[in-house]
């Protein structure tokens, strides 16, 4: 038994994120609550992290992981991406520097965003559907292609 999909996740990343902004006193990285009361956008929570500048407690990173077997189907990637664009609504104002950066973790698997804080576009830019359809089985698939474990990833 290796415990809850929060537990295999949540040390392992704050640990990173900890390696990644010091364990000084400049930033703080903390988990946050599941960001909705919305059971629908919960089901599916594990781990989401920010890290905030600890002089002005503003956002200057934030991770939101959930388990691999998201990159499976196409509904939960676009529910990852919906998401992650939903937490840069939230936050994006907030940030003190040029851009807030972003990442989204399938498994180990990473998709990197970015937000300009002053003109407000994220990217990678949204990539729309058609609602008269169903999305297709190749949606986003490619889009989280750098594992965080890998020196590529770890650089990134």
């Amino acid at each position: 038994s290796g415990g809850s999909p929060q537990t295999l996740y949540y040390g392992p990343y704050n640990k990173l994120l900890t390696y990644c902004f010091g364990d000084g006193f400049d930033f703080v990285v903390t988990p946050q609550a599941p960001p909705t009361e919305n059971i629908r956008d919960t089901v599916d929570f594990i781990v989401y992290l920010i890290a905030f500048s600890s002089t002005s407690q503003k956002p200057v990173f934030l991770i939101e992981v959930k388990d691999d077997a998201h990159r499976l189907f196409p509904t939960k990637r676009k529910a990852a991406d919906e998401q992650m664009r939903l937490r840069y609504d939230d936050l994006i104002h907030e940030c003190p520097l040029s851009f807030l950066y972003g990442l989204s973790v399938l498994g180990t698997q990473m998709r990197v965003y970015r937000g300009n804080t002053a003109s407000r576009v994220l990217e990678p830019s949204l990539v729309e559907t058609d609602r008269r359809y169903l999305l297709p089985e190749d949606y986003l698939q490619d889009q989280w292609d750098v594992d965080i474990l890998s020196p590529q990833g770890f650089c990134q």
